[in-house]
This record gives structure tokens, sequence and C-alpha cells, in this order.
């Protein structure tokens, strides 16, 4: 009997739980971490929600299951499960497969069509998923632009170029773990706000104050990894076509992005736009995780950055630091982020270090 493991969601709530996932004679089992049984889906109900490409993770629903859903990121397991359920590429995915089509006709009818066919916002995942890179660029230039032009002066580019070097060294070194279509350009903007985001398209955003709280090399590299998961998951793109629909598409297919920003008016309004149910935060935990392991870097700075900063805000995310206001951690998601990293080098040098701890004061 092969075994791998996931994530899995009742549909009742939006949490992702860690699982254990069985290839049974006729069914798919899932248990919990306690070995309590989550749910058994007969091979022959089983449909995918989403096309797989490189470097994604299987997503599994059940025709009778309900909203229920497994997560598995195990490159063999798709090809494992094909071999019970031979019907995965068939029909079940007619309706994504559909998309690149209509995608391909051009002109505005394309956003028209969309909606028409599939409904938005419900269906904002499979519509991200086979989103052109093109247009996930567009929206993410822009919602990195609205977010600096709400910062106004506060939002200085860091330019010290030994700290660029750093976090760029450390971006390539994460990106390289992954076969990924993104091309991951991460700046540090001079903010005190302890914060960083990811916009589509692999546009990634770390304010000063993040940096200035870590206490290592290896916090800050758990959280670019975490944001780097969210790119690769499309949870900005998804996020963003939830909330804004039509002028989302419309925007990124017609070149002009700007409006998208347009319904934030304040820097708040505008980070809580990218921000993500449990569900997503766990998958995005997930890829970082994988990230850290690949390139041997130790994984305990993600967890000691979450428990330290959720001690002096409260874990509900209230208070004067940012990040757990669009990132909320919980004790369960630290416990099962210290449970699967296995990373044990460091993330950069000393020097690179101290580096990137001065990458804003050139230039003051």
């Amino acid at each position: 009997m092969e075994e791998f493991r996931g994530y899995f969601s009742d549909g009742r709530t939006a949490e992702m739980r860690p699982a254990l996932v069985r290839l049974g004679a006729s069914a798919l089992g899932v248990r919990g971490e306690r070995g309590e049984a989550l749910a058994e889906w007969p091979y022959r109900d089983l449909r995918l929600l989403e096309e797989v490409y490189a470097g994604q993770p299987v997503r599994l629903r059940s025709r009778n299951g309900g909203d229920a859903r497994l997560v598995v990121r195990d490159p063999g397991f798709l090809d494992a499960v094909s071999r019970h359920s031979r019907h995965l590429h068939g029909n079940n995915m007619q309706r994504t497969r559909a998309l690149p089509r209509i995608l391909g006709w051009g002109g505005a009818t394309i956003a028209t069509l969309i909606a028409l066919y599939f409904g938005l916002p419900v269906l904002a995942e499979p519509i991200a998923a086979v989103m052109p890179l093109s247009w996930e660029e567009r929206m993410g230039r822009s919602v990195r632009g609205q977010v600096l032009a709400l910062l106004g002066r506060n939002s200085r580019e860091c330019a010290g170029p030994e700290g660029k070097a750093a976090i760029e060294a450390l971006v390539n070194r994460l990106a390289a773990t992954v076969e990924t279509r993104y091309r991951f350009d991460v700046v540090v903007v001079d903010n005190g706000l302890v914060n960083a985001f990811a916009a589509p398209g692999g546009y990634i955003v770390v304010f000063r104050g993040l940096i200035d709280k870590a206490s290592s090399a290896e916090e800050v590299a758990g959280v670019l990894a975490h944001e780097m998961g969210h790119v690769i998951e499309r949870h900005g793109t998804e996020a963003l076509i939830r909330q804004l629909g039509m002028s989302a598409i419309f925007g990124a297919m017609l070149g002009d992005a700007s409006g998208i920003g347009s319904t934030a008016a304040d820097i708040g309004s505008q980070l809580a736009v990218l921000s993500y149910g449990r569900a997503a935060e766990r998958e995005a935990d997930a890829v970082g995780v994988d990230m850290l392991n690949r390139a041997d870097i130790r994984g305990a700075g993600l967890v000691g950055f979450f428990r330290r900063i959720g001690k002096e805000t409260g874990d509900d995310g209230k208070g004067i630091l940012r990040y757990l206001g669009t990132h909320p951690p919980t004790g369960e998601r630290a416990a099962d982020i210290e449970a699967r990293a296995a990373g044990r080098g460091d993330a950069m040098s000393a020097a690179e270090w101290q580096a990137l701890r001065r990458i804003c004061a050139a230039g003051r």
C-alpha cells in the first residue's frame, strides 16, 4: 500500500490538516496525524481541481465528498493515483482545459467569456492556474507600485549593494530548489513595517522593519520561502480575482493594471487584499519548508519568528506588528513547520547577514 503525506480540508472550515494518504485496492484513504479516519474516496469518484503542472501540487476532490479537498505535493503522487484512477486526466478536467483555448481568442471577449463560462469569484483558482505569466506579472507590478505609492516618502528602495547581493543570492538559492515559471524579483523598502508580501508574478517586497525585527538570517529566509510559496501557489492572483473580479482580469489582459489598487485607500487595506485564509497559509508553509529543506537551511528560523512576534502581539494578529495581520500564524502551524523542517545549514554567512541588516543605510 503506497503512502503519501498531504493536507486535507473537510470543506466545513478553511483549515488544512496534515494528513497521511494511503492508496488502497479500491479507494484512497485519508487519515489524520493520530491515525483517525478523515475520508475514504473511491477511485472512480476522484476529480482533479485543476491541471497539474511541473512543480505544482495535486489538488483532489471526490464527486460525493462535498467541499472537501486534498492537496499532495509529492511529485510521484499523480502517477501513483492515476494508476488507480485512469480517468483523472479525462472528462473531469474539461472545463479547466477549455480555458487555454478561450484565452487564445484575444480581445475584450476573453474576460466576458470567462465570467459567463465559469463565474467569478467562485472559480478564481482554476482561472489563476491558466492565466498567462505576462498577465500575472502586470498585476504584480501594479500591486507593488500601488503599495509603494501609498507609502509615499516611506517607500524608498534600499540600495546597499552588498545587502542587495545577499538577499538576491538567498532568493536564487531557494528558487533553485523548485521547478517554477516565476522569476522572483525582491526589493527591500526603507519602512518600519514588520511585514513582507508577495504580489502576483513573483514580485516580493520586504520591509526594513521585518529585517530589523529578525534575530537571524534564517528567520528572514523562512519568511522569504513562505512568500515565494504564495507566488508558486498563485495565492495572490487568486485573491485579486476574488476581490476585484473582472477589473483585475481586464487590467492584466489589456496591459493597464493601474486600477487594481484603486479600491484600497490605505496601506492596511491594500495589504488586506493580499491576505489569505488558513488553507493558503498552510500551502505556503508546506512549499516554504520544502524549499528550506532542499536548500539545507534551518527551518527553525520561521518557527522562531512566528512564535516570537506572536507572543509580542497575541496570536490573533492584533497589535503594533503588521505581519500577523496579513499572515496569521497559530501554534498549530508553528508546530507543523517545526516537525517538517529538516535543514541544518545557515541561510547566509555572518558577513552577508550584517550587510543585509545595513541594506537601507546607504543613501540616508
